[in-house]
């Protein structure tokens, strides 16, 4: 069905997004229009086989089947061979589409250096997927004009474009998507707007009441029955959305369709801006008092969320514990990001972006924890799952990682372009932040610190070595060593640390912990040349009772060079929030406004009329255990 096909029958066209067989199958029994298929949505879809086309393309009886031809994950800027592969493969659907029982059409894109529309490279795609139609895919919305990049694929003969009017949610980029849709209505030629962008039922009339778009996309995924942490095509979801679409009518809009006179792309709609005015909008501008995100911190045991506003200021917080279970975790998150979510609408806010971190190897870029262990997560698309249940856009981080960037910005390493956070609690942990960028590695496990062989053929360590800086000074490692060695048992750092200087047991432990950490900040100081280490988490607390002796045995083990500067969190406990809650600004593509935030927004209690709202009951959608953030002790 086109656009003017959905126009005359005043329905909106669904295109569903699947990467399989059985998703292809829940769009086509579903009534789904359109379907892209695609392989490996976690890099944002590239081609899939041609055994899954042709099994497609066998088994569906009524959707239209668009493919997605991309080669690889990352940018959009090709080389000259990749655009050569491109070309054979799109040959090859056009073949295949020969026989297809449903409309078959294409989705490419490649872009230049520069952000502009590749136009010589899309000329060849176009011409080796002749005859099937050709959409452009959301590589538009990384293009550094959308209004000129759209009269590019105008010229070329481009059908259709994918678009959430610009790098943010559909639901940001409305009034620059209603703009694109009046060109495309303005000139029979150009190409349909097809409006994609964590649309999802709740939010799908919203955006097409704004923009007046015809077809709308979206992936309707939840996490797998199977509990391997990959995400499967819902019914459900797809039911949900057409519920939602029941009652509405694009005759509704046809009040403001442009006439056949009104061919000015300079905006003769009273409601719509200039193709000028539309470019200039900053992200930042789409920001309101009533904007928040929900920062959660997932430790070891419990969930932590706030939401947060654009001050920095923690309005209301959460918290639950972990799950028996990888899967049940999952589950709880999404639970505990419903009910924030909850009161934030019952209190007048608005979400517009989550941050999440947590512990283990996370590969932020594509919101994958690939491993964690406390969590039972192996490869679990944490990021991608948690977009697809909320509708907002989801940044994925390392819990400690993420509380040496609030420390950096906000905290006892502000302004510190080289420095290094210790995080010393059930284990040791590290931040580095080197030239102002963080550390992260080749396999994303920089910071490590806990496992450096501290004592060379020292005490086993639960992690296969022996020597670890954590079995001698951790809050787990103090408390077993000083059990072991006859102290009494079941005390634990904070209570052992009481005894020094009357315990020799504890003063003995103490010392050997002191040495361990010593040794490992000497290996850092050495290998990264930090001008600050800023220790944190629960052993830090120890105050000069660690601070002490630590300092004096960093600086004689440093013979030809000044120790660095030791200091103590400034954040705390809440440095892992704090960085969630940037995280979640970046997401929303209004990064910006955590410049503007100081310390005493980032650590200050909510506003005292948010407190009164919580006391009368607007948190009750989070149940007994939602609690305004009060002051910090």
């Amino acid at each position: 069905m086109s656009a003017s096909d959905s126009a005359q029958t005043n329905r909106v066209l669904v295109e569903l997004c699947v990467d399989d067989l059985d998703g292809a199958l829940v769009a086509d029994r579903e009534g789904a229009d359109r379907i892209e298929l695609c392989a490996d949505l976690l890099e944002g879809g590239t081609t899939p086989s041609m055994g899954t086309i042709l099994a497609v393309l066998d088994a569906v009886e009524r959707v239209g089947v668009q493919i997605i031809v991309r080669p690889r994950g990352g940018d959009f800027v090709y080389s000259g061979a990749e655009v050569d592969v491109m070309c054979r493969d799109l040959r090859a659907i056009a073949a295949a589409a020969a026989g297809a029982r449903t409309p078959v059409g294409v989705v490419v894109g490649a872009l230049t250096a520069g952000g502009e529309v590749d136009a010589v490279a899309l000329r060849r795609l176009i011409a080796a997927a002749a005859p099937l139609p050709v959409t452009f895919h959301k590589a538009f919305d990384a293009t550094s004009d959308l209004l000129a990049a759209y009269d590019v694929l105008a010229a070329a003969g481009v059908e259709r474009v994918l678009t959430s009017g610009g790098p943010h949610p559909a639901l940001q980029g409305v009034e620059v998507l209603a703009e694109l849709v009046r060109w495309s209505r303005a000139e029979p030629a150009a190409p349909t707007v097809l409006v994609g962008g964590s649309v999802r039922p709740a939010n799908v009339r919203e955006i097409l009441e704004a923009t007046r778009a015809t077809e709308v996309h979206l992936r309707a995924q939840t996490p797998s029955p199977r509990g391997d942490g990959t995400l499967r095509t819902d019914p459900d979801v797809v039911r949900e959305l057409f519920a939602a679409l029941e009652d509405f009518s694009l005759a509704a809009t046809s009040g403001t369709r442009v006439s056949d006179t009104d061919t000015d792309r300079g905006g003769a709609d009273g409601d719509v801006e200039t193709a000028a005015a539309q470019t200039s909008v900053a992200p930042s501008d789409a920001l309101s008092d009533a904007s928040v995100v929900i920062a959660v911190d997932i430790g070891g045991t419990n969930l932590k969320g706030a939401i947060v506003d654009a001050s920095g200021r923690t309005i209301a917080s959460r918290s639950v514990g972990v799950g028996a279970t990888g899967d049940e975790s999952i589950a709880r998150i999404i639970e505990l990001l419903q009910g924030l979510r909850a009161h934030t609408e019952q209190s007048g806010h608005h979400v517009v972006g989550i941050g999440v971190v947590t512990p283990g190897m996370v590969e932020a870029e594509n919101g994958i924890v690939r491993y964690a262990s406390t969590l039972d997560w192996t490869d679990v698309p944490l990021g991608p799952i948690l977009s697809a249940e909320l509708g907002v856009p989801v940044e994925i981080g390392h819990d400690v990682r993420s509380s040496g960037l609030a420390e950096s910005l906000f905290g006892a390493s502000k302004g510190v372009a080289n420095s290094v956070l210790v995080a010393i609690g059930t284990g040791v942990a590290a931040s580095i932040l080197s030239g102002g960028h963080p550390v992260v590695g080749a396999v994303t496990t920089a910071g490590e610190l806990g496992h450096i062989p501290a004592i060379p053929d020292g005490e086993p360590c639960t992690c296969g070595q022996h020597g670890c800086l954590e079995v001698y000074l951790s809050g787990a490692g103090i408390a077993r060593r000083y059990a072991a060695a006859g102290g009494e048992p079941g005390l634990d750092a904070a209570a052992i640390s009481v005894r020094l200087g009357h315990d020799p047991v504890a003063d003995r432990v103490w010392a050997e912990g002191v040495h361990a950490l010593a040794l490992g900040l000497k290996s850092v100081t050495l290998l990264i040349d930090p001008a600050v280490i800023v220790l944190a988490g629960g052993v830090s607390r120890a105050g000069g009772l660690l601070l002490d002796p630590l300092r004096v045995e960093l600086a004689q083990s440093l013979v030809w060079r000044e120790a660095p500067e030791i200091r103590v969190s400034e954040l705390g406990t809440a440095g892992g929030r704090i960085g969630a809650a940037v995280l979640a600004f970046r997401a929303s593509g209004h990064g910006e406004v955590v410049d503007r935030w100081t310390t005493a927004d980032v650590l200050a209690e909510e506003p005292a009329d948010i407190r009164a709202d919580a006391r009368s009951g607007a948190g009750s959608a989070l149940g007994a255990d939602v609690s305004p953030a009060g002051p910090r002790a």
